[in-house]
């Protein structure tokens, strides 16, 4: 019941509760996909604050935040099920016949289920992947603030800067994720 004239009588918690409890779950999902990437044999790739370029070429899941850039996504699987997400941009162009790419600043997104190379190019790049595939790697080591770090199959880079993160590299690298087998 409402005690203003012209005031609806529903309940504005109802829409707030359901994003809550979506946001819960997505918190205690996150984790939990790190560890089940140990027994599906995914492995991980964690990328944070990096200036350069990573490319990744892989099926499983691909989350992501650019502070400023560009992300060119292929999805290899166009007939599937699954949908990349990309929001924040500021431009789209296509690249070649399947690429389309993404530009500007406080970019985001996700890449889950499907198979799909993305190449992400810019500053402030912050990557968590959970796949089966491969990665390259190039940092731009004259930028402010240096490279960025990384690591794979499990290092927290925000939490644990121990041995298992390390810079992205000047040169090219190329890192395995996962062990190819789905069970």
């Amino acid at each position: 019941m409402t005690l203003t004239l012209g005031t609806r009588g529903v309940s504005i918690l109802t829409s707030m509760r359901k994003s809550l409890a979506l946001f819960t779950l997505l918190a205690l999902a996150l984790p939990l996909a790190g560890f089940a990437a140990a027994r599906t044999g995914e492995g991980t790739l964690s990328v944070d604050d990096a200036r350069g370029k990573v490319t990744v070429q892989a099926k499983g899941a691909i989350l992501g935040r650019i502070a400023s850039g560009s992300v060119v996504v292929y999805d290899l699987t166009p007939n599937d099920a699954f949908e990349p997400y990309v929001s924040g941009d500021d431009y789209v162009r296509l690249v070649g016949e399947t690429g389309i790419q993404y530009g500007g600043r406080n970019l985001r997104f996700r890449m889950i289920g499907g198979s799909y190379r993305i190449v992400v190019k810019g500053a402030g790049i912050d990557l968590s992947v959970v796949a089966n595939g491969f990665a390259i790697l190039e940092g731009d080591t004259d930028a402010p603030g240096g490279p960025g770090v990384y690591s794979i199959d499990g290092a927290d880079c925000r939490t644990n800067a121990g041995a298992a993160c390390k810079p992205l590299p000047d040169k090219v690298k190329t890192v395995k994720l996962g062990s190819g087998d789905r069970g």
